[in-house]
């Protein structure tokens, strides 16, 4: 079954080539497309009868209970960013993503974010529902043309995974060198719910800042990684909140960075609220020059007695002895770095698809050289 809100004409070759670098795929092979581009829904298509996928604006119109998934877990008047994202929502943009209950969804869903105007200010709000017992493998981006360089993004994400869904995610986003993005996810994961995801952020952009935070629930689980890359003039504020807020729930959080001259700052904060919860902080970061800076700060608070929580850290150079192991066995000083940075990404790590791990690679190449 094919549904399909139509909102204008097709995606452009141009906008198709800018997306498949953030992992686009033909619409034809997917469950589920969606895309925003600037201050409109292009597309919001559905190929699988058990996935909806509507512009928020038609959600809220169509189904009741998204009224109450809207600012469901954060209050819109957190912060300032926030607060604008909802003086904005007079005429909510974003997409509506719900994967009904029990569904086993063949295909991935995915859902991108173009910024096609130079000097634009966008603001977003997201919201995907899993329900219970349902499964799905997600991939998401935001990119915009080669020669925008300056703009403002802000978006807000609210995601749900009711009892027993599964879901397994990977978002990769390439921004303008001189934009300003400020990036704020919430998810709040079920009984038994399960999380696998991977955000991928390689682009130089002058200033992003990130902040998320997970609630699970009893026997939930949440894995996640995040690949940082920052050359030099790139500055990126990454905070993070894992709530385990009930016996069982378990997660796993592993932040892999390397500054190329730019500034990485990472912030994660893992709270273990109930007995019998368990969870980990990773926090590794590699420079390859001296210039540039990587904080590292993971904090732990065991709330409860049984709780059990853990972190390690580690910020150093890039390794001299295996540059010139490499080197003196004929590869060439640039390629031994590459190696050496590919590694420390783990980019044969199985969560990230066989597509996707070539534009990583890819990704770091370009951003080291420049090109990006």
């Amino acid at each position: 079954m094919d549904t399909a809100t139509t909102l204008e004409n097709d995606l452009t070759n141009a906008e198709r080539d800018i997306l498949h670098d953030v992992g686009f795929a033909d619409e034809t092979t997917r469950a589920g497309t969606s895309v925003l581009a600037d201050h409109r829904m292009r597309m919001a298509l559905s190929n699988d009868p058990d996935v909806v996928i509507l512009p928020l604006a038609e959600a809220l119109k169509t189904y009741d209970f998204v009224q109450g998934l809207m600012f469901g877990l954060v209050d819109p008047e957190e912060n300032d960013h926030i607060r604008l994202v909802a003086e904005h929502m007079h005429d909510p943009l974003g997409h509506f993503i719900w994967v009904r209950p029990g569904a086993r969804v063949r295909l991935p869903v995915q859902s991108f974010t173009l910024l096609e105007t130079p000097q634009a200010r966008q603001f977003t709000h997201d919201i995907t529902l899993i329900d219970e017992g349902a499964e799905v493998e997600m991939v998401s981006g935001s990119g915009v043309p080669s020669d925008l360089q300056k703009g403002r993004h802000i978006s807000i994400g609210e995601s749900y995974l009711r009892k027993g869904a599964k879901c397994t995610s990977v978002t990769i986003e390439h921004w303008g060198p001189e934009m300003e993005v400020y990036s704020y996810g919430y998810s709040q994961l079920d009984a038994t719910a399960t999380s696998t995801s991977t955000a991928i952020m390689m682009s130089p952009i002058r200033h992003h800042s990130s902040r998320s935070v997970s609630t699970l629930g009893a026997g939930a689980s949440a894995v996640s990684q995040s690949i940082v890359f920052a050359p030099e003039g790139t500055e990126r504020v990454l905070v993070s909140e894992t709530r385990l807020a009930a016996a069982g729930a378990k997660s796993k959080d592993v932040t892999r960075m390397v500054s190329a001259g730019g500034t990485i700052v990472n912030e994660a904060l893992l709270i273990g609220d109930a007995a019998g919860s368990e969870g980990f902080l990773g926090c590794d970061g590699l420079k390859l020059k001296d210039t540039g800076e990587i904080r590292a700060v993971p904090s732990l608070r065991a709330l409860a007695e049984g709780s059990q929580l853990s972190h390690e850290a580690s910020v150093g150079m890039i390794d001299g002895e295996k540059l010139n192991y490499l080197m003196a066995s004929g590869m060439a000083e640039d390629a031994a770095r590459d190696l050496i940075v590919q590694g420390f990404l783990a980019l044969s790590d199985e969560q990230i698809p066989d597509s996707l791990r070539r534009r990583v690679t890819e990704m770091v190449a370009e951003a080291k050289s420049g090109g990006m």
